[in-house]
């Protein structure tokens, strides 16, 4: 059940692509081992700068209800170019572990 859920989830997501803003920031589309496809307006950001990467760690309680959720820093990479006026594309450093629906912040 779980699986299924996560699926609709990130086929919703990526319907839905930028759409006013709410997935500014979000890993889109992973395109390699270190690149990937993010949410960034191209006034958020330029060639060059330097995003840190995170990620949402959730404890679940006794009845499998999410509990709390605590944003991790899984690493940094840099913006490596732009794609369009909503994607940009980061370029991670080596060993930086992510997955699509992780998000970045500037620094």
């Amino acid at each position: 059940m779980n699986k299924i859920l996560l699926a609709m989830t990130v086929l919703t997501l990526t319907a839905t692509g930028c759409a006013h803003g709410k997935m500014r920031g979000s890993v889109a589309m992973k395109t390699s081992e270190r690149d990937a496809h993010v949410c960034l307006d191209k006034g958020d950001a330029k060639v060059g700068d330097t995003v840190q990467l995170f990620a949402n760690q959730c404890t679940k309680g006794a009845k499998g209800d999410v509990r709390t959720c605590e944003k991790v820093s899984r690493g940094n990479g840099v913006v490596s170019g732009i794609i369009n006026d909503h994607y940009s594309v980061i370029t991670f450093d080596e060993g930086v572990k992510f997955s699509e629906g992780d998000f970045v912040e500037r620094l």
